[in-house]
């Protein structure tokens, strides 16, 4: 039988250790509003849905439908999200601030300016949609 080093051991030992220790499951992300480091931050579905029901009701469109959403948190905690969404006349950019479980819609696109001001002010935070 040979001998396993103590080394190999440990090293085996912090590795299995440091995979299974995420802090958080894979299948519920934490919810983008609560505090956490600046950086892109994963939509729980609760978040989603805030966002959707709220560019739904500013577009005044029941059936919009949504392409992309990305989070980012900055610095001092506040979760903006930009993303597409359908009304029936292509995909048209948002964004907004997520908190509280609601979402607070700032800017939608629209026309050539509109969609360029939208994206600019995403591209500002740091999220390319």
């Amino acid at each position: 039988m040979k001998k396993v080093p103590l080394l190999a051991l440990l090293v085996t030992a912090a590795i299995s250790t440091a995979c299974s220790s995420t802090g958080q499951s894979q299948n519920t992300p934490a919810p983008a509003s609560s505090r956490g480091p600046a950086g892109e931050v994963t939509l729980s579905p609760s978040d989603r849905t805030a966002v959707e029901t709220s560019v739904r009701a500013s577009l005044g469109q029941p059936s919009a439908s949504f392409r992309t959403m990305i989070g980012q948190r900055d610095a001092t905690g506040v979760v903006t999200v930009c993303g597409y969404f359908n009304a029936g006349s292509g995909d048209t950019p948002f964004i907004g601030t997520l908190g509280g479980g609601s979402f607070t819609v700032s800017n939608l696109g629209g026309t050539a300016e509109q969609t360029i001001a939208v994206q600019s002010a995403c591209h500002g935070r740091g999220i390319y949609v």
